[in-house]
Formats: structure tokens, C-alpha cells, sequence
């Protein structure tokens, strides 16, 4: 009988993380950790008091041309956020507290995820599922989980 590889189960949107743990085939999963970013539910203009400011011409022109900002505050708050969920995932390697990660989020979200994922990360990633579980009990993650029982 195979053993069934010490999981973690990332279940993330803009706004909030958790990480649940299984640890049997059978087991149910538990919270680990709860993480929350307030600014992920905000819209762009409650994080910035200001819009872009104007440049004007060099040559003494009075028309302005809006600056465009290259990172909005927005998604600096979000890297910020997925910085963060990173981290606490390299940790939880390092510490060897699990063998495998299945990642439970909505494909934007998801894809600024993968993309700061280092080569170690990325080789325990058993499963990734595009959808928003945040606000379901653990019992309904794992009801929708499929991918979980075919890691053993």
C-alpha cells in the first residue's frame, strides 16, 4: 500500500488565504493557517488618494500628458500578498512539514502565484485547480477536491 504524501492545500483569492494540511487518504483537512490582505478587496481609487500626475513639455506647452502609473497600487498590494503566501510555503519545505502542495484559486490569482514560485516549489506542486473555494468549511474543499485523492 503506497503512503499517502504529507499535503498542503493552498486555498487563496486577492483577499484571503488559508492553508489546510492532509495527511491520509482518508483524513479530513486542517487549518493551518488563515492569511488576509484587506487590500485585496478594495478597488484601485481607495488605494491611491491621487490619480496619475501630468507631465508637462519641456518646450513650455500648457497641455499636460498623463503619467501612467507601471505598477498600480493594486497589484503591488496583491504582489505583496502572493510574497507573503510564498514564503510561508518555502518555510513549510524547508521545515519539511509537507511533500506536496495542491493549489486551490482563481486563474489571475493563480497565475501571479506560479509565477513567484522558485524550481523547488514548483516540483511539489501535485495539483492546481482554478476556482475560489476562500469562504467554503474545509469539509466542502475537500468535497470538491477530487485531485486529492489521487495522490497517494
Amino acid at each position: 500500500m503506497a503512503v499517502f504524501p504529507n499535503t498542503w492545500v493552498l486555498v487563496a483569492d486577492g483577499a484571503r488565504a488559508r492553508i489546510f494540511e492532509r495527511t491520509s487518504l482518508s483524513g479530513p483537512l486542517t487549518q493551518l493557517s488563515d492569511f488576509t490582505n484587506p487590500q485585496g478587496r478594495l478597488r484601485e481609487g481607495e488605494l491611491t488618494s491621487d490619480r496619475p500626475g501630468v507631465s508637462h513639455s519641456s518646450k513650455g506647452h500648457r497641455t499636460g500628458h498623463p503619467m501612467n502609473a507601471e505598477h498600480s497600487a493594486g497589484s503591488a498590494a496583491s504582489n505583496e500578498f502572493v510574497r507573503e503566501l510564498v514564503a510561508e510555503l518555502k518555510a513549510g519545505l524547508d521545515a519539511r512539514k509537507f511533500e506536496r502542495v495542491v493549489l486551490v484559486m482563481p486563474p489571475v490569482f493563480l497565475g501571479q502565484l506560479r509565477s513567484h514560485l522558485d524550481h523547488r516549489l514548483e516540483k511539489v506542486v501535485a495539483a492546481s485547480v482554478n476556482r475560489d473555494l476562500t469562504r467554503e468549511s474545509a469539509e466542502t474543499i475537500l468535497d470538491r477536491l477530487p485531485q486529492l485523492q489521487n495522490l497517494a
